[in-house]
């Protein structure tokens, strides 16, 4: 069996790029929906919707790794939903656990009906501290409405942050990336004399943010002074 890897296609050849390196040998594809270290780089509802239908078309399996931008860092419970696509097997973990360390694996009730008992082992899988910290981060998601809020600061971070060394943006709800025209690692370093805290990442003009989901409008005020302050 092949294995099916693609990194960052153009955006205009993502249909042509999900067939090209999908065929019959192809046993799964793994993807993730938003890429973290690659830069915050969503791939899009129109590429993830290609890749399925190759995947079905060909019986590969689509598995996607939402272990940074799942559990509701797009503004939605999981990228894949946000862009209308089921996969056979989903991961998460981070902030499936709000800092616990923890993970799960999702699966279609096709792929689970060949799971027999026995079949996987863990050591700690299931621990009741877990499984409880895990409870609790789904009861804080929906009672306190924090993909509402992820999606309401989300796009006031693109509205009012393309400012100063920013001159675009990427990503999905919270887990966005800004295009600097400047070394991204200068504009980390100048936040964080600021006392602001961002990320960098594989694409060295893209600092990288995934800030909680209880970040507050103030907050993105604080950032686009910054950016004002440390200029073009």
């Amino acid at each position: 069996m092949s294995a099916c890897c693609a990194t960052r296609p153009a955006r205009t050849t993502h249909s042509t790029s999900a067939v090209s390196y999908t065929h019959l040998a192809t046993a799964a594809v793994i993807v993730e929906p938003v890429q973290g270290v690659g830069g915050a780089y969503d791939l899009g509802a129109p590429f993830l919707q290609a890749l399925r239908e190759r995947c079905d078309a060909v019986g590969a399996l689509l598995i996607c790794d939402e272990v940074q931008c799942g559990m509701g860092r797009s503004g939605e419970s999981f990228v894949s939903k946000r862009y209308g696509v089921q996969p056979d097997m989903l991961t998460s973990a981070k902030s499936l656990g709000n800092g616990f360390p923890c993970a799960a694996l999702l699966m279609s009730p096709r792929v689970a009906a060949a799971i027999k008992l026995d079949a996987l082992g863990t050591t700690f899988g299931g621990g009741p501290m877990a499984c409880a910290a895990i409870e609790a981060v789904i009861e804080a998601i929906e009672s306190e409405h924090l993909l509402e809020r992820v999606r309401e600061i989300s796009s006031l971070l693109r509205e009012r942050c393309i400012v100063g060394p920013v001159i675009a943006h990427q990503g999905e709800g919270l887990l966005l990336g800004l295009r600097t025209a400047r070394p991204a690692r200068q504009i980390q370093a100048a936040l964080l004399e600021r006392d602001i805290l961002a990320g960098t990442s594989a694409d060295p003009t893209i600092v990288r943010l995934l800030p909680p989901y209880v970040l507050k409008s103030e907050h993105v005020e604080l950032l686009r002074a910054a950016l004002l302050d440390i200029g073009s």
